[in-house]
């Protein structure tokens, strides 16, 4: 599907597709890994259900981590997945990196981390990044020719479901599931 003909609102929400956006939510305790949350910058952690990365927060970053992503996602055996995840983990870590680190700061300090967690009897993955700042992700109007701004109608609709959720401590992760029963 061409990015570009995407629609700038996300889709209206009907009885066959979750809602398109959750606030904080409590499922997220179930998927988030506490420990590979705290990897240091370029650490990586890998379990047969979980793959998470650390990156810091420069542009070179998301290239790093849709590579990650869809790496993750071929070797659990959902390649039918990797082009979507790569769009949603480049609009996700471009958000975390864009938006997460302070006026005049070091982006090479802030780290941004990417968890993916296998939901095999689904056939799905949630891709979940954490940066650390606490603002909430906010979905804007952009036109559809806008250069910024359509990021999380993106995810809206390559996901089948997203949310936030805050880190206690300090900031958030943005969640995303991929994949999953398509809607009937």
């Amino acid at each position: 599907m061409n990015a570009e003909l995407m629609p700038s609102a996300a889709p209206e929400v009907s009885p066959s597709r979750p809602s398109a956006v959750r606030g904080p939510d409590r499922r997220l305790s179930g998927w988030w890994d506490p420990p590979s949350g705290r990897l240091d910058i370029g650490g990586r952690s890998r379990t047969q259900n979980l793959a998470a990365r650390s990156l810091d927060s420069t542009a070179r970053s998301v290239g790093h981590a849709r590579e990650f992503a869809a790496d993750a996602a071929r070797g659990w055996g959902l390649a039918a997945l990797e082009e979507d995840l790569r769009l949603i983990v480049s609009e996700l870590v471009g958000n975390a990196c864009r938006h997460a680190v302070p006026a005049g700061a070091d982006p090479a300090r802030f780290p941004v981390v990417l968890q993916l967690r296998l939901l095999r009897d689904q056939g799905a993955l949630v891709c979940m990044v954490a940066d650390s700042s606490d603002c909430a992700p906010t979905p804007v109007d952009a036109h559809q020719f806008a250069e910024c701004g359509r990021g999380l109608g993106l995810i809206a609709a390559f996901g089948a479901e997203w949310g936030w959720s805050p880190i206690r401590g300090g900031g958030k992760v943005v969640w995303v599931v991929c994949g999953g029963p398509e809607p009937v």
